[in-house]
């Protein structure tokens, strides 16, 4: 089997890549706030890994400022770069390639790390190889996982993004469903935000960390205390900025006539939140369902992953339709250089043509996308309506997923998947 073709193929990975000679890369994540660099080798040992990230001047300005950012990568990429190498027990000479993020992200942070990736590969006359962001979250699971096999399915659900594809190799990705506004991270972050002070014991706590204790707290039926309008969006695609803008609004309305009971209303808007997110992914398990062509596994990453209540409500729906629910550790969630420089192995081994092979033919900079999709956009293939309709409410809970089936428009059959 030759090496171009084998990510494509159901066997596990590494039965693979331990056929060749192991490789070693080095990992430069810039996409944002976080400053990352790594060593990983194809036999997925992460040799050293070191991350940068200055919480305290966000907390002060009121959020990331782009030109901050970009000041930390430019003063600390030398530093991590030579401590990476000296950890891992590595010379520059004993490397492979180097992999960097160039798309998408903030572009004045992006820039940062491709110019040292650039001055880095041409010096040590390395290959330089371009990485995506997001397909590598997706792919961060190969890493620690390897029962994951292509093609599989992948929920991506973060501070800054939120999408539903299929991938069916290291560079080949299907998108079906992505926000078209804002992201649940941010939606979460900004409401509990606007809720003002939560209490002494979440001081220094992330605002959704904050958000999944106090929600566990409500009453019995807290979750659906406060209740807005559906966002407007069809198919797969997702909208949080609606959620967020709605629960603001009702915020401000219900705090001129009565009390907020914090934890009901917390609890309200996770439930909202992860009913918006498992209605479209029942859309795109449906209609790929009917075509049996739903991959068994599902992955899912991003740090708005490591909330429970969330995960939980998506491995219910997914073992309603037979799919196995994978999720990607924390460590993994973040933005981490370990993801990079993983996914530039794959593509390295795939001999990827995206990859500068000779150091001539690195050029002086590579552009920088703050949006580039995960893969081509097949969301015109979600069903319109879905065969059988999610009943919503059974996300909440332990109780088994409810569908009801129709007939002629009408609903005449409620059953469930235990």
């Amino acid at each position: 089997m030759k090496i171009r073709s084998f990510l494509k193929c159901k066997t596990p990975l590494n039965n693979y890549i331990n056929r060749y000679s192991s490789l070693k890369v080095l990992g430069i994540e810039t996409s944002c706030d976080d400053t990352a660099v790594a060593v990983v080798t194809s036999d997925r040992a992460i040799l050293s890994s070191e991350r940068f990230t200055e919480r305290a001047i966000q907390r002060k300005q009121g959020g990331i400022n782009p030109s901050v950012c970009a000041q930390q990568h430019r003063q600390n990429l030398p530093i991590l770069i030579e401590k990476c190498l000296k950890d891992a027990g590595t010379s520059p000479k004993d490397l492979d390639a180097v992999a960097v993020t160039v798309t998408p992200g903030l572009v004045i942070a992006l820039k940062e790390g491709i110019s040292a990736a650039i001055s880095f590969a041409r010096k040590h006359k390395l290959p330089l190889i371009p990485v995506h962001h997001m397909r590598a979250h997706a792919l961060s699971i190969l890493l620690v996982d390897d029962t994951v096999r292509f093609p599989f399915s992948t929920l991506l659900l973060s501070g800054g993004h939120a999408l539903i594809a299929v991938a069916e190799s290291a560079e080949n990705f299907k998108l079906y469903g992505q926000s078209v506004g804002g992201s649940p991270g941010e939606c979460i972050d900004k409401v509990a935000r606007h809720l003002g002070d939560l209490g002494s014991e979440f001081d220094g706590v992330h605002a959704g960390v904050a958000v999944e204790t106090l929600a566990s707290r409500s009453s019995e039926f807290g979750h659906q205390r406060y209740t807005i309008s559906f966002p407007s969006v069809g198919k797969a695609d997702m909208n949080f900025d609606q959620i967020k803008g709605s629960y603001l609004n009702l915020l401000d309305r219900i705090r001129r006539t009565e009390g907020v009971d914090i934890p009901d209303f917390c609890a309200s808007l996770q439930n909202t939140v992860t009913r918006h997110i498992a209605s479209k992914l029942h859309a795109f398990f449906d209609t790929l369902d009917s075509e049996k062509r739903l991959p068994g596994q599902l992955v899912v990453g991003g740090g708005v992953a490591a909330n429970k209540y969330i995960f939980d409500a998506v491995s219910k729906l997914s073992s309603a339709y037979g799919v196995s629910t994978v999720k990607t550790p924390l460590s993994l969630c973040t933005d981490n250089a370990e993801m990079i420089a993983y996914t530039g192995i794959l593509m390295h081994l795939n001999r990827s043509e995206s990859i500068y092979w000779r150091p001539e033919d690195i050029p002086d900079t590579i552009y920088a996308h703050a949006r580039t999709p995960i893969g081509p956009d097949a969301s015109s293939e979600i069903l319109t309506v879905p065969r059988r309709e999610l009943v919503n409410s059974t996300i909440h809970g332990s109780g088994p997923i409810r569908f009801r089936n129709y007939d002629n428009f009408r609903k005449v059959t409620l059953y469930s998947n235990s």
